[in-house]
């Protein structure tokens, strides 16, 4: 071979052995390899070696980062170290995937990883003790016959490695060269050694003969070498299906628990220590005081014998003691155990002065703790709950911890209805089993399928057992739904669920949201602003709730929301109705987790729908059908998808049929439980630092996103009903102001433009171009506009077509700011929705909306009058509130009085005056200042009225007079009353600086009749006596024979017809027996005759009311 050959074949030679030197069979040293779940582990050696496996490992211990969860304590399968070296051992290189399928699956949810470590050996020397295994099993000899043993109980090698073995057992090292009988050597089948012994030193190949009943029915191939004094074999794994093992010897050893002078084989086999009659049995026994264990076992009583009891826990002993024969029973106080964990009990005996004693009789195992079921659970976020069962198998005499501790990002994902469980002296066994209820989080975030570990933890310091650290646990996977949100802004814009765009200026009641799956609905009530349509009502109802915020009942521009209450049965669990602090946005939160939020102004409000997933699929209304395909938005209420104008048209809501007027049905039970998905019970996170119990919907909001929960204060009002001047008063009729649109309305539209001749320039000259700049610097001049512009998801510039078009319709920049406004909720929206923007410190803490945004954020835009600095409000000089939208300069400026300037007592609630307007500030110095009137017939004075301020809104403040404005009720014999008085009403935010005063006439109704401008006169059809006001036949308050007759007399009583002939009974004459005293009843009889004789003289129609007036003066 030339030199040049010679060359070229050692840089192939290089070639192939450096990448192995360098790869992970490099050296002899021991290897760690591993591989993750679902990929496949590489095993190798350099030519002439061989793999050896030491250790191996399929699961998850911590060793390796493969991914989440990891299970507390690792796992294992237990059959990992036989599956690689069957595969691998004494080859060369293989290959081994590490997945469920070759290992089985020791950890459910779990990604695991398979861990090998080997040795790389050299050429072979078997007949070096480090170089083969030893086997020391006497049943391995071809002299025991294995009939009638348990199938378990036979050898089998169909599981032994490859490798060179040496048999070292008293019953002989070599195996047998003749044929075994079937049931010889331990097995079913046994394998003996077809071939001759080779000579000292060398090695031979043999062949390995199965006995299946035909001596050598089925072969393996074998080596054997003769190391001068024994003999070594190399062995393979035997075929699987039955069992069968490798001969070794011939000397048949004595049965079980019998000996022999040759070394415990035959001849000569006797007994050699006593023998149980069955295995122990073990029970448990629980008292009030104590609890123990009893291991009972059935063997001879002779007075040579003790018995030596070993209790094991997991198999593992942990107390012997040792009793004479006729003892029998041994005990085990629950004390000396651990929880959860296996108790047995194992016995042998021996004859007294022997050490030979009998291979233990084991116990069943009592496992002695928590027993918890299933353990694996799904609960999904639009569904019910899911439920696991838990029992103790003995008795604890304590309670139970139930613990779910933060899942991903820092939060729980699974709520239960309850943290702990009391397992006392007569609570333990099956048939003291408790449930525990688990609930998926509607957390209306898309952070995909989450998996919670709820152990099951005894408090420690309290049991009657000592913990061992083994827990019982469930596994929970919660199934993650798509929610969203739905807007109506401006005059008014519409963004579906599905997130298509359109724009409708119909006005009246609309079905906004309705679901088809459970009593939830969300109407809207629209009115004409401008020249186009807005907002101005919303009405929700979610079971047997119905909440309407409304500010429809007046002219546009002077009104003001209304919160009510409308339904007359307990609120819900879990609804809540709050305002901001400036008292301009409201939001109904409802069991469901459904949202319905508005953001309201002097001319409407803006409207957005939040809905849980248990709606997907199941919606229709103005908001479409929320599925993902904003395609079939359009769905007519009879179902065909048609245009803009058709659609909007169909979900028109008939006049006095939507939820402003009339209440639904009732929801039955199904509806209810559809609705609220939760009974009401107090669901908790359940942690290691106590639960934290709340709604099992978690809305996510920014931290500084601060309500002020108005519920209570609502249920309140409506239970109070209306309050009057006085107590004794008829029951409320009053009704609201009634909705006035279209051909119908009396209130005039502000602007004379209409959408068919809005045409750029606009009338004031802003052009097309003007108001794009100007909607545009609006969304850029919002302080979140960077922050926002940074989320892919959301377009910084959605709103400003809205607002160009706005400008067009209107010749107005009220809807200016909507540019900014619809930026920021979208932005918002994104931010809580859209888990991977948080923020998380560490994965210990928990994750928060991003700070980026959510500081960016401030109420109302801080009415453009102030600073955003960490979502606060910085207002400039002079400036207050909330969102800076109150001049501290300048007064309140009010416009009206809620449902008009007068107020009839009969009919109306007059001592509460809501007054609407602007710059009201919600603080301890807002007051109401309230005159009462003079009045010149009666001579009164005017004065003050003590009056009590409430913040309703950022248009309305409410007065509560304290005292009575009229007097209605009382004896006209005895005081004067006041029918009808003029009340003048000014607001102050600081108790200074007063607004203008507005004037509230307030009356009674039966005797006086007022118009809308304060102006009254008396009733002719009614009776005003010394300021008191009585209906026609209106009788004296104490003497019925008074009464109300306008027609005789409209100031005075007159005297019914019927009761004349009793009138003497009034004039008290006394006669006392004496001459003076009989005068005096004389002339009082002549008197009241000739008062009879004049009426009876004059007709009602010719008297004059002067007359009437002193007649009736006269009258006592």
């Amino acid at each position: 071979m030339s030199s040049g050959q010679g060359a070229v074949k050692v840089i192939v030679l290089l070639a192939v052995i450096l990448p192995v030197l360098s790869g992970p069979w490099a050296g002899r040293t021991i290897q760690t390899q591993q591989a993750c779940q679902n990929t496949v582990l590489h095993l190798g050696c350099l030519p002439g070696e061989a793999l050896d496996i030491s250790f191996a490992n399929y699961g998850h211990i911590g060793t390796k980062d493969c991914g989440w969860p990891m299970p507390p304590g690792g796992c294992r399968a237990r059959n990992s170290l036989t599956i690689v070296q069957g595969m691998c051992q004494g080859k060369q290189q293989c290959h081994v995937s590490a997945s469920d399928a070759v290992f089985g699956d020791p950890c459910l949810y779990v990604i695991k990883y398979l861990e090998v470590k080997y040795e790389c050996k050299g050429s072979e020397e078997p007949c070096e003790p480090k170089e083969h295994t030893s086997i020391d099993d006497i049943w391995r000899s071809a002299g025991h016959n294995s009939t009638g043993r348990a199938e378990a109980e036979l050898l089998d090698d169909q599981g032994l490695a490859e490798g060179w073995y040496r048999f070292v057992s008293e019953a002989g090292g070599e195996m047998p060269t003749a044929c075994v009988p079937v049931n010889s050597c331990g097995t079913r089948f046994p394998v003996w050694m077809d071939g001759t012994v080779p000579t000292v030193n060398q090695t031979q190949d043999v062949t390995g003969c199965i006995n299946q009943g035909g001596c050598c029915d089925n072969t393996v191939n074998l080596k054997v070498k003769n190391c001068s004094t024994f003999l070594v074999y190399k062995l393979s794994p035997l075929p699987a299906g039955f069992p069968s093992a490798y001969c070794a010897g011939d000397r048949a050893p004595c049965p079980e628990g019998q000996g022999s002078p040759n070394d415990g084989f035959y001849p000569g086999c006797t007994d050699i220590f006593p023998k149980l009659r069955g295995a122990p049995t073990l029970n448990y026994q629980a008292g009030q005081t104590e609890s123990y264990f009893l291991c009972d076992f059935d063997g001879p009583t002779w007075s040579n014998i003790t018995w030596v009891v070993e209790w094991l826990l997991d198999d593992t002993v942990i107390l012997t003691e040792q009793m004479p024969g006729w003892v029998q029973t041994a005990y085990l106080d629950q004390a000396d155990i651990l929880l959860n964990t296996e108790v047995s009990c194992q016995v042998h005996g021996h004859f007294d002065g022997s050490n030979v004693t009998t291979v233990p009789d084991k116990s069943d195992p009592f496992y002695a703790g928590i027993v918890v079921g299933p353990q694996d659970l799904t609960v999904h976020e639009d569904g019910g709950p899911a439920n696991f069962t838990v029992h103790s198998t003995i008795a604890l005499n304590c309670d139970v911890m139930i613990v779910n501790n933060n899942g991903y990002l820092g939060r729980p994902d699974a709520l239960l209805d309850q943290c702990s469980l009391s397992f006392g002296t007569g609570s333990w066994g099956i048939n003291h089993t408790q449930t525990v209820t688990v609930w998926a989080i509607r957390d209306f975030q898309t952070d995909g399928d989450q998996y919670v570990q709820i152990d099951v933890i005894p408090s420690s310091a309290d049991c009657d057992v000592t913990p061992s650290g083994n827990t019982q646990d469930v596994l929970v996977t919660t199934i993650d739904q798509d929610t969203s949100q739905a807007h109506a802004s401006g005059d008014p814009h519409y963004i579906t669920f599905d997130n298509r765009r359109y724009d409708w200026y119909g006005v009246g009641d609309f079905v906004l949201h309705r679901s088809k799956g459970r009593p939830f609905e969300v109407h809207s009530r629209v009115w004409r602003c401008w020249a186009v349509s807005c907002n101005c009502g919303v009405a929700v109802r979610e079971g047997d709730d119905v909440i309407t915020i409304d500010m429809c009942d007046g002219p546009f521009g002077h009104t003001a929301p209304a919160v009510r209450l409308k339904s007359q049965k307990e609120p819900a669990k879990g609804m809540r109705v709050t305002r901001s602090r400036s008292g301009r946005n409201f939001k109904v939160s409802l069991p469901s987790g459904a949202e319905v939020r508005t953001d309201t102004y002097s001319w409407g409000m803006n409207l957005h729908v939040k809905v849980p997933s248990d709606d997907f699929g199941k919606t229709e209304g103005l908001f479409g059908t929320f599925d993902h395909d904003g395609k079939n938005d359009f769905r007519t209420r009879d179902g065909t998808i048609s245009d803009t104008n058709a659609f909007s048209s169909s979900w028109r809501i008939p006049a006095g049929q939507s939820l402003f007027d009339s209440l639904p049905d009732p929801a039955d039970t199904a509806g209810q439980a559809m609705t609220s998905r939760y009974d009401g019970s107090v669901l908790c996170a359940c942690t290691t630092n106590g639960p934290n119990c709340g709604d099992p919907n978690t809305v996510p909001t920014f931290r500084n996103d601060v309500d002020i929960d108005i519920t209570d204060t609502l249920v309140q009002r409506r239970a109070r009903g209306p309050r009057y001047l006085r107590s004794t008063r008829v029951p409320d009729k009053s009704t609201p102001a009634p909705f006035l649109v279209g051909a119908n309305a009396t209130w005039p539209t502000p602007s004379g433009i209409t959408q068919e001749n809005a045409t750029w320039p606009t009338p004031s000259g802003i052009t097309l171009e003007n108001a794009t700049a100007m909607c545009k610097e609006a969304a850029m001049t919002s302080t979140a506009f960077a922050a926002c512009a940074m989320l892919s998801n959301v377009d910084v510039f959605s709103g400003v077509e809205d607002c160009v078009e706005d400008i067009k319709l209107t010749d107005n920049l009220a809807f200016l700011q909507q540019a900014a406004m619809l930026m920021e909720e979208l932005c918002r929206e994104e931010a809580l929705k859209n888990v991977t923007l948080y923020d998380q410190k560490d994965e210990n803490s928990t994750a928060l909306p991003p700070a980026f945004v959510g500081s960016s954020l401030c109420p109302g835009r801080c009415s453009l009058r102030g600073q955003c600095v960490n979502a606060t409000c910085h207002c400039d000089t002079g400036y207050t509130s909330s969102d800076c939208s109150v001049d501290m300069t300048r007064p309140p400026a009010l416009v009206a009085v809620r449902h008009g300037r007068t107020c009839d007592v009969r009919s109306g609630v007059c001592d509460v005056i809501g007054v609407v307007g602007d710059g009201f500030l919600d603080s301890r110095s807002l007051r109401c200042h309230v005159e009462r009137g003079s009045d010149a017939a009666s001579g009164r004075q005017r004065s003050a009225l003590p009056a009590t301020a409430a913040f309703m809104s950022f248009r309305e403040v409410e007065c509560t007079v304290d005292q009575d404005v009229l007097i209605i009720d009382g004896n006209p014999d005895e005081n004067t009353g006041i029918p009808v008085s003029n009340v003048t009403v000014a607001i102050s935010n600081d108790g200074r600086l007063n607004s203008d005063m507005l004037q509230v006439t307030i009356y009674d109704s039966h005797c006086q009749e007022c118009d809308e401008t304060g102006v009254c006169r008396p009733k002719e059809n009614a009776c005003e006596i010394k300021g008191f006001c009585y209906s026609v036949n209106g009788s004296h308050p104490a003497d019925n024979s008074r009464y109300c007759n306008p027609s005789v007399n409209r100031r005075g009583w007159t005297y019914r017809p019927d009761l004349e002939e009793q009138q003497p009974k009034y004039i008290v004459g006394i006669a006392v027996g004496t001459a003076v005293g009989t005068v005096v009843l004389v002339l009082a009889v002549a008197f009241v005759l000739k008062i009879k004789k004049q009426k009876r003289s004059v007709s009602p129609g010719s008297l004059k009311q002067d007359d009437v007036d002193k007649q009736t003066q006269a009258m006592p």
